[in-house]
């Protein structure tokens, strides 16, 4: 294997590692690839001794760096669900009807169960190999992350069904409020998709199949 070449891939990906690798960029994995091909016939033991450490090195700034710029960007995306139960507090104090109190609790609920699923409850990187059942994976998991996800949606359905009717009525504004916490809690599963962590597994592979080459 070429060392100038794994050289010049750990200087140039880690920067952007998040922005090509994610989504398996078809280019940066076959650049990648390439930095992990087998060693040839003139590489000498040093080498090769040498190639595994840059290989190691480079898969552990990629995820390091992938990790951090995920939990920023995560801090930066609860600004959403937290701001946003700022405003149904004061509607919730300065409400007039019990219709309006209701929603504003409602709307503050699923806010919190949205700010703790983006904070607590990121994506893991999937297990293509199959060692896990799906079934063993789900078991794994305790009530909370089993169903919050399902009972915020439940939230978020009432108050667009109750959006919807405010809208057919006229009530725009009404609509408005309603609406809310469900664009937040839509934006957020977006970005908690967007934020899983780095899929490094086929660089892995391919580093030990180098490795016992």
């Amino acid at each position: 294997m070429n060392l100038q070449a794994l050289d010049s891939s750990l200087t140039a990906y880690p920067h952007n590692s998040s922005y090509n690798i994610k989504g398996n960029n078809p280019k940066t994995m076959a650049a990648l690839r390439r930095t992990f091909k087998y060693p040839t016939e003139s590489s000498t033991s040093s080498d090769s001794e040498l190639d595994e450490e840059h290989q190691e090195r480079l898969i552990t700034t990629l995820r390091t760096e992938d990790a951090a710029r995920n939990t920023l960007y995560r801090r930066l995306f609860l600004a959403l669900p937290l701001l946003s139960a700022l405003f149904y507090l004061y509607a919730f104090v300065t409400a007039s009807l019990a219709r309006q109190r209701l929603i504003a609790l409602l709307s503050l609920s699923s806010l919190a169960c949205t700010a703790y699923i983006l904070e607590f409850m990121p994506l893991e990187t999937p297990d293509k190999k199959g060692k896990r059942a799906v079934w063993r994976v789900e078991a794994a998991k305790g009530p909370l992350e089993r169903y919050l996800v399902w009972l915020n949606a439940g939230l978020v359905g009432l108050l667009e069904v109750a959006a919807m009717l405010s809208w057919r009525r006229g009530g725009m504004e009404d609509a408005w409020i309603e609406s809310l916490a469900g664009i937040v809690f839509a934006l957020a599963t977006f970005a908690r998709w967007q934020l899983a962590p780095l899929d490094l597994e086929e660089l892995q592979q391919a580093r030990y199949e180098l490795k016992g080459a």
